[in-house]
């Protein structure tokens, strides 16, 4: 049986877009142009994920991503055409798992949806809901980062990035596959847009008091860096 999604977008065009990208990869898809109708089609046809605009009237996709999560925890992707990153924060407040600003390559949009596809599977086994490494505890329910009682504001994609190396804290992740978890294609990435992340992400944890994490390991990938672990084996 085929994975069922829906999408919900007010635009024709967008949704014929998504649909055919997403049918070409063997997903059965959907669709709703408004809040409302998006709820019913919901609790009828009980999806295993939701792509959801924000800009669809009243209740916008904010809304309906809350009503969604006070009875469902399935994956909810959202899309906007803004490029604000408050827009990534209110996503997230909301309960959504991912954001996207469209325009979006097919190959974008079928990464992401796979990767929560597979996390969703791997919590329905595990019901892991925290990560622990380092003195830092990672919330996947609250898409919170803390050091302490601290909370580390992350956007998605530093979310995306943190979580991969604390599943498995002393394994090493090459690149490819951190872009595969942050919903980047190598195709379209650079070296140096990783290293930036990284980067960010130390400061980010150095800034709340947190320990020195995440070092490059020489042509190789990602490891989550702190103190119990070898610095011989590490290269900043």
């Amino acid at each position: 049986m085929k994975t069922r999604i829906l999408v919900v977008d007010d635009n024709e065009d967008i949704r014929l877009f998504v649909k055919l990208s997403l049918e070409d990869d063997g997903y059965q898809v959907i669709e709703a142009n408004d809040g409302l109708s998006a709820l019913e089609i919901f609790k009828s046809q009980n999806p295993a994920l939701v792509i959801l605009d924000i800009g669809i009237g009243q209740p916008d996709g904010f809304e309906v991503c809350r009503m969604i999560r006070t009875e469902s925890s399935v994956p909810i992707i959202m899309l906007t055409n803004r490029a604000d990153e408050v827009d990534e924060a209110m996503c997230l407040a909301a309960g959504a798992d991912d954001y996207i600003r469209k325009p979006v390559s097919p190959r974008i949009l079928n990464l992401r949806v796979g990767n929560q596809l597979r996390r969703r599977g791997a919590s329905d086994v595990q019901e892991v809901t925290l990560l622990k490494a380092g003195g830092l505890t990672l919330d996947l329910i609250s898409h919170e980062l803390r050091v302490g009682t601290a909370i580390v504001p992350l956007t998605r994609t530093e979310f995306d990035f943190i979580e991969l190396l604390m599943h498995q804290p002393k394994r090493v992740f090459t690149r490819e596959q951190v872009l595969t978890a942050i919903g980047a294609s190598s195709d379209f990435s650079s070296d140096h847009l990783l290293d930036t992340h990284a980067s960010r992400l130390r400061i980010k944890i150095k800034g709340v008091g947190g320990p020195k994490v995440i070092s490059a390991v020489r042509a190789v990938g990602f490891k989550l860096f702190y103190p119990e672990s070898e610095p011989d084996q590490v290269q900043e």
